[in-house]
């Protein structure tokens, strides 16, 4: 079908950023950023979460293709039913309670102008042809309102004793035979849906992420220690002062 693959596209970007603005917020993730201090910030586990969208979206293709058969079938009209939108429903539903209305009322104000101005022509004598005819007009319209109004009352009654007639929908007997409105069906596909993608794809991979950057956090800063001015090594003869107590020197002092 046109439009399938973009549709898709479309509904699982918003499903994901509901996700994810879900997990982000959700306890397992707060209480592992407590505990990792330094470990990414959620905007940037939102941006890691937004690269890898189309691996952690997979995770849940099986309940969306439910999810997708479903929708479709309720798209799709039964066999031998007539769409609600079709010519033939409109014409059925919309055309018999329009007649019904306009006719009455349209025979009523041709019946009222056609005797009023017919007798008025009598009364004054002008076309004497001409205003029988009117007046025949005016009788012919208000017989035809006439039957238009029985005809509507009559299609009342059919009505109302066919909806009486009619038992009404009982609640209890529709868990006994298994029937569930298809909205509701498609409605607990979609949670399903949301709530596989959100369990078994977007919080396990935030998860991951959070303990990766724990797991590099550095134990020590890195740097140069202090020398070992007390060491025995710095104590050598070739560090230490002149020695000016020894023969060597005495014996140039004594030259002098």
């Amino acid at each position: 079908m046109p439009g399938t693959d973009s549709l898709r596209r479309t509904e699982e970007a918003a499903a994901f950023q509901q996700a994810l603005t879900q997990a982000l917020a959700s306890p397992e993730i707060k209480e592992a950023l407590r505990r990792a201090p330094d470990a990414p910030r959620p905007e940037h586990l939102r941006l890691l979460a937004h690269r890898e969208r189309a691996a952690l979206c997979a995770t849940a293709s099986a309940e969306y293709a439910t999810y997708a058969r479903l929708r479709a079938e309720a798209d799709t009209p039964a066999p031998g039913t007539t769409p609600a939108d079709s010519p033939t429903a409109t014409a059925s539903g919309g055309l018999l309670p329009a007649l019904a209305v306009l006719v009455p009322s349209l025979g009523a104000i041709a019946a009222v102008l056609f005797l009023a101005i017919g007798f008025g022509m009598r009364l004054v004598g002008a076309h004497r042809q001409f205003a029988d005819e009117l007046v025949y007009a005016g009788w012919l319209a208000a017989a035809i309102a006439a039957a238009a109004i029985a005809a509507g009352l009559v299609w009342l009654l059919t009505a109302a004793a066919r909806n009486r007639t009619t038992p009404p929908a009982d609640d209890a007997t529709a868990p006994a035979t298994g029937a569930t409105a298809p909205g509701s069906e498609i409605a607990q596909a979609r949670a399903a849906w949301h709530l596989t993608l959100l369990e078994r794809g977007i919080l396990p991979f935030l998860l991951t992420r959070i303990q990766e950057g724990e797991a590099v956090r550095p134990t020590n800063r890195p740097g140069y220690s202090a020398p070992q001015y007390g060491s025995p090594g710095y104590g050598r003869h070739e560090y230490a002062s002149p020695g000016y107590g020894s023969p060597e020197y005495t014996g140039h002092a004594g030259e002098r």
